[in-house]
């Protein structure tokens, strides 16, 4: 399995032991205010969203009337996610499995939306993999809101990837459980505006927020293809 990959382990583990969503299923609410801003249509739109988690995202776009597809490596976590539509009456085929470095699904969307995904990959290639499927994925005149986590100012990555899958204490909704590790590679706006360059992509928009549910601090950029 690929490094990235750990978390299908993690919501396993946590979903079997305690009977709920790791992330828990809060939603960011700001980005109600972000698809309200840049999607002048939301019954014609066509979204995508990539590394949906457990879906408390999706679901709550979905539940305002957003037409959105919805993704994620983990089949543990797309399966959850199928129960939790299901429960809401919302269809649970929006949502399926997909590894963005892997995949060309032959369709273009008019908003991608990646929400606290990007900083779990820490390799240089794969990060240029995840943005250049965003680029061939965005309609001509579509937009990109990502969001990582971060200040902009600083840049750590301490994950040797080799020690994904080993099993780490972490804390999630007040208890301590023993989970997976996983990756995660933080970096500042210089770094962050060279890779989304190289990948063809320009800044429309960014900045930071604490807005992001269960981060402390996240960069948000809305990006349009550059031709």
């Amino acid at each position: 399995m690929k490094y990235y990959e750990a978390y299908e382990n993690r919501y396993k583990t946590y979903h079997d032991q305690e009977k709920m969503a790791w992330a828990g299923d809060r939603p960011s609410y700001i980005l109600s205010d972000l698809f309200e801003k840049y999607i002048k249509d939301k019954k014609v739109a066509n979204i995508f969203e990539i590394g949906c988690g457990e879906g408390q995202n999706a679901i709550y776009l979905m539940q305002k009337g957003y037409n959105i597809d919805a993704t994620d490596v983990s089949k543990e976590a797309i399966n959850w996610c199928k129960k939790v539509a299901l429960e809401k009456h919302l269809d649970p085929n929006k949502f399926f499995v997909l590894d963005a470095l892997d995949s060309n699904l032959r369709k273009k969307y008019d908003l991608i939306c990646s929400i606290s995904t990007l900083h779990m990959l820490v390799l240089d290639e794969d990060r240029k993999k995840f943005l250049d499927f965003v680029y061939d994925h965005l309609a001509e005149d579509g937009l990109a809101i990502i969001t990582i986590m971060g200040d902009g100012i600083e840049e750590r990555n301490n994950s040797d990837i080799t020690k994904s899958f080993n099993i780490v204490e972490r804390v999630a909704n007040g208890k301590a459980v023993s989970v997976a590790q996983t990756s995660c590679r933080i970096v500042n706006w210089k770094t962050f505006f060279k890779e989304i360059s190289n990948s063809n992509l320009v800044v429309e928009s960014h900045f930071v927020t604490n807005e992001i549910s269960g981060f402390s601090s996240s960069m948000i950029v809305v990006l349009k293809r550059a031709n």
